[in-house]
């Protein structure tokens, strides 16, 4: 089993959550250096060696808590319409890394991430997964003949997330739903079928 696989619900199920959430709020509170197993076992309210036993180290438990969190504040949308996926998408992204622990997690990965190998390593991870993923929108968009069927979905949802993310790591501009609705309106306009 990987490094903090999900196990079927009950204690578990709950210790996981909580160990979670504690290592989420703590790398928002003190950043990835100071971000230690025994604070978050305080935190979580659990021995540090059930974290040991599930993250063997730091950067496979801080990854995993960013997926978590990832899976549970940006779902991958169906809502029929590339331009309605690419908005829902874009909205909840622009909420998650717009709240002040998805913005304080961010900032704390990103500058983790260029001095950390392994630390850059789970980043390149969680982002092909996250990818993967919403990379889904851009498939039934092309079978709905919405796009080119040789469009990179990667280059489509880069697109959107990009430039939500220079607003947050970049340029410091407001980051909310109405930004988040004019991206996705110019990246659906911009890669569409021609009509």
């Amino acid at each position: 089993m990987s490094p903090g696989a999900r196990r079927p619900g009950g204690r578990s199920a709950r210790t996981r959550a909580a160990v979670l959430t504690a290592t989420a709020d703590l790398l928002a509170e003190v950043g990835y250096e100071e971000l230690t197993f025994d604070a978050i076992a305080r935190r979580a309210g659990v021995h540090k060696t059930t974290i040991y036993r599930r993250w063997p180290a730091k950067p496979d438990l801080v990854a995993d808590a960013a997926r978590e969190r990832s899976e549970q504040l940006v779902e991958v949308p169906d809502t029929g319409s590339l331009r309605g996926d690419l908005t829902a998408l874009g909205r909840a992204v622009a909420a998650n890394i717009g709240s002040d622990v998805g913005s304080a997690m961010t900032k704390t990965l990103v500058a983790a991430a260029a001095t950390s190998p392994a630390v850059a390593e789970a980043t390149h991870s969680f982002w092909a997964e996250r990818l993967r993923l919403t990379g889904e929108i851009v498939t039934r968009a092309t079978a709905r003949g919405e796009l080119p069927a040789d469009v990179d979905a990667n280059v489509v949802i880069e697109a959107l997330v990009g430039a939500l993310y220079v607003r947050l790591l970049l340029t410091g501009e407001p980051l909310d739903a109405a930004v988040a609705d004019q991206v996705a309106g110019a990246v659906a306009a911009g890669f569409a079928v021609p009509t």
